[in-house]
């Protein structure tokens, strides 16, 4: 793993022993879970912005030094019922391929991208913080590192093979795929993107400017995924991938 990798999995875990490991029991657990559960309904509902400690407690029937206790600040909470949604979804994929890979990364895509069409108010409140300008600048960094989990195996492995342009920085593109993800999610939210085509334009959006900072066989191999993905639909293109991963014994 490289150190921009290493950082991120370091803040990732930073956020989830902020209200993880404090809980011991199942009564705890649960109780965890509830106040996170109860965190994305209200962002989904008042925004990052208008989110309210008092609304929160009063909807998970919790006392605010409790809250402060496990969680910390209103920004660890937020980042935590985030981080917490993310990786209990991403659990439950029956990824086809392998992980630092192009199919992994549109395999990614597709099971995200298909889960945010049942959320579509969360998702306007998330992409509407993350691009409003007063946005607080550790929770957005935060956020960034959360949603930069979906294409960092790959352009880590990118640039590990040398498949990217001399003048390409990866960490820098790993920021400006997110930016894009996050842009075509807020022209969804808003309406400017149909249910019908949001995966797929999301999907293409990526592919596109891959094409633009890769070289080499990647090169070809991207260009070739994304012909594909014109005639076939992205849904579509992942159903018709082989398993070449063991599936977890659940």
């Amino acid at each position: 793993m490289t150190m921009t990798g290493k950082k991120r999995a370091s803040r990732g875990q930073a956020i989830r022993e902020q209200g993880g490991d404090r809980y011991a029991s199942a009564t705890m657990l649960e109780r965890r879970k509830r106040i996170l559960a109860v965190t994305r309904e209200l962002v989904a509902e008042q925004g990052i912005d208008g989110f309210s400690i008092d609304a929160l407690c009063q909807r998970a029937e919790v006392a605010k030094q409790t809250l402060y206790n496990a969680f910390g600040a209103k920004d660890d909470l937020i980042a935590a019922a985030i981080l917490d949604y993310f990786e209990d979804y991403e659990s439950h994929i029956p990824y086809r391929s392998a992980t630092g890979t192009l199919n992994r990364l549109i395999e990614r895509m597709v099971a995200v991208g298909t889960r945010n069409l049942a959320i579509p108010n969360y998702i306007k409140a998330i992409t509407g913080f993350y691009f409003g300008a007063s946005a607080n600048p550790g929770l957005r960094r935060t956020l960034h590192d959360i949603f930069s989990l979906i294409q960092a195996p790959y352009i880590e492995s990118l640039v590990a093979s040398s498949s990217l342009h001399s003048w390409v920085e990866g960490g820098r593109l790993i920021e400006s795929l997110d930016e894009q993800r996050m842009l075509i999610a807020a022209k969804w939210a808003k309406g400017e993107i149909s249910d019908a085509h949001f995966v797929d334009e999301l999907v293409m959006s990526v592919l596109t400017m891959l094409l633009g900072v890769s070289r080499g066989r990647e090169y070809r191999n991207i260009l070739a995924v994304a012909a594909e993905i014109h005639e076939m639909t992205a849904s579509s293109y992942v159903e018709s991938l082989p398993f070449s991963v063991q599936l977890p014994v659940r």
